[in-house]
């Protein structure tokens, strides 16, 4: 089990094609290879604290946290839509966390 930290995916949010210069041809080429470097890099068991900003539209996540590995932790950002942390499938949601992490202590927020 390795803890694994992200923020700011934005998963559907075409805004960041062009905000953000992602360099795909269309939000769902975006989506598809955010997801596929997810799991490439995420064991089903690893933690993953994400940091915020995680979806455009809450619709989307279910499948979203379905889609992707790890068991995920949600700090909510400011682009989040206050219905994101009841979608099933995170094992906490929270403003702001500490944790401790190979006996260095974190604070972690958006």
């Amino acid at each position: 089990m390795t803890i694994r930290f992200t923020a700011d995916t934005h998963f559907g949010d075409h805004r960041t094609l062009n905000i953000h210069r992602r360099p795909f041809a269309s939000v769902a080429a975006m989506d598809a290879a955010l997801i596929a470097a997810w799991n490439a890099t995420v064991a089903p068991d690893d933690i993953v604290w994400h940091l915020g900003d995680v979806a455009r539209r809450v619709a989307d996540v279910a499948g979203l946290l379905a889609a992707l590995h790890g068991i995920k932790h949600l700090l909510r950002g400011n682009n989040d839509d206050p219905a994101i942390g009841e979608v099933p499938g995170w094992a906490s949601v929270a403003d702001y966390a500490e944790i401790v992490v190979d006996d260095r202590a974190l604070v972690l927020c958006h």
